[in-house]
């Protein structure tokens, strides 16, 4: 009995070779007929497009007092609309741009709202990733919805597109987008655990990437983040952090550790319960501690809180910068020591 296997002879092989030549000439084939077909969309496009125009004049451009004119401007409008989603279907996205910039026009002679097309426009320049013109019609749609009282909307707006450039590494306009979400939250006045997961969010950002403001801005934020925790049964509890948070980073921030003795005694009177927190007593090692300049406790006891509680990203960066900012102030005061005795030789 002959022994089966799933081994390609010579032979067979040779029948199986690839003619690289005939599949080049497929795909040639084919992509010309994907280049056809775009052009009879692009053709159909076109066609829209000069109808609309057509329909389009000086005079109707100027007044919409009679109905003939504001019913020509609509037909116009959607003509440009139907034009402009042709070209998103074959990713030509600024022809598009061209055709929804003529629909947002036309709805502001109407006097309606051309938000939607704004929103377009966004979209069609986003995946041109021409920023100042995508950031510019985000703007755009956003000051249609506050002035339509709007803001979550807006607010979520400003949050979706700070998550997208938080992602893309660009963390600078991800903490504008964030700061104006968490102000569109503020004037809507409903959503306390949005606005709290938002200054969180600002705070951990700016503290990473060494913001410029960071300094004034990451305290305060922290601070305002605890106080709105107080205000709710539910998250009053979480406050402490918020607070131990807040300190550390003046402790960080400050070149005289013993400021946040002021903040722990500040904290104290809004949350009496502050000093029952395992984040309260690091507060007061790490201010002792660098006080007296005891680099080997402070990684100790920064090390011991580490392993018995659960710290996010903040925690975890902002104690590591306490370490490495204690540690370089250390090493410059023996440097000093070293050249003060090399002179005093």
């Amino acid at each position: 009995m002959e022994k089966s296997n799933n081994i390609i002879n010579d032979s067979t092989a040779s029948n199986l070779k690839i003619d690289y030549a005939n599949i080049t000439n497929t795909n040639a084939y084919v992509n010309s007929i994907i280049d056809q077909s775009n052009s009879n969309i692009e053709n159909e496009a076109l066609y829209l497009i000069r109808k609309a125009e057509r329909k389009m004049n000086p005079e109707c451009c100027m007044c919409t007092l009679f109905s003939s004119r504001t019913k020509r401007c609509k037909e116009s409008c959607e003509l440009y609309e139907k034009a402009g989603n042709i070209y998103k279907s074959i990713n030509q996205w600024r022809k598009a741009a061209n055709c929804f910039d003529n629909c947002s026009k036309i709805k502001i002679i109407l006097k309606e709202n051309p938000i939607n097309y704004y929103k377009e426009l966004f979209f069609c320049y986003y995946q041109l990733n021409s920023e100042s013109s995508y950031k510019r019609y985000f703007e755009k749609m956003n000051e249609c919805l506050e002035r339509e009282g709007e803001f979550y909307q807006a607010g979520k707006n400003s949050e979706n597109l700070a998550k997208q450039m938080e992602n893309n590494g660009k963390y600078n306009d991800a903490i504008i987008y964030y700061d104006q979400a968490l102000k569109y939250y503020e004037k809507d006045g409903k959503h306390d655990t949005l606005m709290n997961s938002i200054g969180g969010k600002i705070a951990e950002l700016m503290l990473v990437n060494n913001h410029p403001d960071a300094p004034n801005k990451v305290p305060i934020m922290l601070e305002n983040v605890a106080k709105n925790h107080l205000k709710n049964p539910i998250t009053k509890y979480s406050a402490k952090d918020y607070f131990g948070k807040a300190v550390l980073s003046i402790i960080y921030y400050s070149n005289n550790p013993s400021e946040g003795r002021i903040y722990l005694k500040k904290y104290m009177e809004i949350d009496p319960t502050f000093d029952e927190s395992t984040i309260y007593n690091l507060c007061c090692d790490v201010i002792k501690l660098m006080e007296t300049n005891n680099i080997n406790n402070l990684k100790f006891s920064i090390q011991k809180y580490k392993e018995i509680s659960e710290i996010d990203k903040f925690m975890i960066d902002i104690l590591d910068k306490i370490v490495e900012k204690a540690s370089n102030k250390n090493q410059m005061n023996r440097n000093n020591n070293s050249l003060n005795y090399e002179d005093l030789r």
